[in-house]
């Protein structure tokens, strides 16, 4: 078990020389883009190209999830929970919706060779595809590991052994990915998830990541021991860190969810006008 070190003070210098390029962030994030960026090319050799606004959405995914694992902010977030609070707002709401949008198993199955798109078929209709793709347990991983990490030693337990750390990242990451696939992604599921379904999911996550939020903040001593031993680099206390960063899970993480909801619903009502056309042209057509 090892304490973390105290990052330098939050000057512009230092903290443009805090990245932390470990293999274990940087080599899977490289990976992933390089494979998708040879299915791109494939795609675009059978000239079936991928859509572009797909393929912004997955690197800008990827971007972000190096900037919260790589960047300065995963160096401070051992030091501030107000820091640690915004990389894993970055590694829910932000960057796996991004990665969803890129419709990555559609790329998969129109570009891999016919084994390959034949065993990833096979894995989408596999009872752990179909349990992990329906909203209600979506839902549950997303919340339950928020109030799991937050609310229990965990939290403090990642921050002093950095496999475990390294686990809680996975962890986020995961659960999000499993919540925001059906919810704004394009890829085929074992699940189908209905609009409404996905209004709903995203609605109620609202209340229950704002009851998280204000647990942290009303909380009258801070409640990560290993915060409350490293001042946060710019001065204030653990505890008014702490409070801070239930605000932005708060306010930004609720943020979030509303322009997700927006996107839902705007991606409803450009499916339901596009059905409408192929019925009002079928309507003509026998006419």
């Amino acid at each position: 078990m090892v304490l973390p070190s105290v990052p330098p003070d939050a000057r512009a210098a230092t903290i443009l020389t805090s990245w932390t390029l470990n293999p274990l962030a940087i080599v899977p994030i490289v990976a992933a883009a390089w494979l998708y960026a040879m299915g791109l090319r494939r795609a675009a050799r059978a000239g079936t190209p991928h859509p572009r606004r797909a393929a912004v959405a997955f690197f800008g995914g990827l971007a972000v999830v190096a900037l919260a694992l790589a960047s300065p902010i995963d160096a401070y977030a051992e030091a501030s929970f107000s820091v640690h609070m915004a990389q894993h707002l970055l590694l829910t709401l932000l960057a796996p919706p991004l990665l969803a949008l890129g419709a990555p198993i559609t790329l998969t199955l129109r570009t891999t060779h016919l084994g390959t798109g034949r065993l990833v078929s096979r894995l989408l209709r596999t009872q752990v595809a179909v349990v992990l793709s329906n909203p209600v347990v979506g839902w549950t991983l997303f919340v339950g590991v928020a109030f799991v990490i937050h609310l229990t030693p965990l939290f403090d337990l990642a921050l002093r052994i950095p496999a475990v750390h390294a686990l809680e990242h996975a962890l986020w990451l995961g659960a999000a990915l499993v919540y925001w696939l059906p919810i704004v992604g394009r890829d085929p599921t074992g699940h189908p998830t209905g609009y409404p379904v996905r209004l709903l999911s995203l609605f109620l996550a609202m209340p229950a990541m704002s009851f998280l939020a204000l647990a942290i903040y009303s909380a009258g001593t801070p409640l990560y021991p290993t915060y409350a031993s490293l001042p946060p680099p710019w001065g204030s206390s653990a505890l008014t860190d702490q409070r801070g960063g239930a605000t932005m899970m708060w306010l930004v993480g609720n943020l979030a969810l509303v322009v997700a909801m927006l996107v839902v619903a705007a991606a409803w009502k450009r499916d339901e006008d596009a059905r409408q056309g192929r019925l009002e042209a079928r309507a003509a057509g026998e006419g």
